[in-house]
């Protein structure tokens, strides 16, 4: 990878390590997901509201590092 690339990566990972976007409980979920990494304790749960196919809204709440909820941040 290079330099620049894994600037750019670094960035955008602290960057929503910092300011998660996405960082609530969707209202009207219709869908959740929960999840626990009993080797680091890291804890997230993902709501969902669903018409039919689409994902209309989507939300993560939980407790972990930067990266857990920079990932979390990202995949919403």
């Amino acid at each position: 990878m290079s330099s620049e690339l894994q600037d750019l990566y670094q960035e955008v990972v602290l960057e929503h390590g910092k300011r998660p976007r996405n960082f609530r409980e969707v209202e009207g979920a219709n869908r959740k997901a929960e999840g626990y990494n009993p080797l680091c304790g890291d804890q997230r749960t993902v709501t969902l509201r669903m018409e039919g196919d689409v994902i209309k809204d989507v939300g993560f709440l939980g407790q972990g590092c930067a990266i857990s909820r920079a990932s979390a941040s990202l995949m919403t």
